[in-house]
């Protein structure tokens, strides 16, 4: 009777640790999928965002590690290309940002007198990667320039653990 009782318990212990083992990989499942559907309607809302053009709006893209290593987007392989500058291993990463602004200064000076001959019509553009400058001189008095100037930021987040004050030996 003791042994019936025994193995009832042994059967009943069993089938409580399957369950609850279970569960557990059913609720890593299903964090697993909740992160990569937080991640999918991110994307969405940047996608049409982007189709939509518009402007002074940031635009966020999430990304998985494996996502970013097989994109052949421009910006995502330089931004790959600075991790591994910094020789930072994926699972230290916990976030990868870019910024981008373009600023403008526009400004027309009208002078009082005539400063070009007529007939005078100058229309220039000097400029870079980083910054423009155009210049238009018109007849008989006006002066119009326009500057931008585009800043590009790239952050890096990551974690490394840094021993401080070592354990000392015996």
């Amino acid at each position: 009777m003791d042994k019936i009782k025994l193995i009832i318990v042994g059967i009943v212990a069993a089938l409580i640790i399957g369950l609850g083992f279970i569960v557990r990989q059913q609720h890593i499942k299903i964090n697993r999928l909740n992160e990569n559907l937080l991640v999918a309607v991110n994307n969405n809302k940047a996608y049409e965002a982007e189709r939509d053009s518009l402007k002074n709006n940031s635009i966020q893209f999430q990304f998985t590690i494996d996502q970013l290593n097989h994109s052949n987007d421009s910006l995502i392989k330089r931004i790959s290309s600075i991790k591994k500058q910094l020789n930072l291993k994926d699972k230290q990463i916990s976030e990868l940002q870019y910024f981008a602004s373009i600023n403008n200064k526009r400004d027309t000076i009208i002078v009082k007198d005539t400063i070009f001959n007529v007939g005078v019509a100058i229309d220039t553009t000097i400029g870079d990667d980083w910054s423009q400058l155009a210049i238009r001189a018109q007849y008989p008095n006006i002066l119009d320039v326009d500057c931008s100037f585009k800043n590009e930021t790239l952050v890096v987040m990551h974690d490394s653990r840094v021993t401080i004050d070592p354990p000392k030996k015996c």
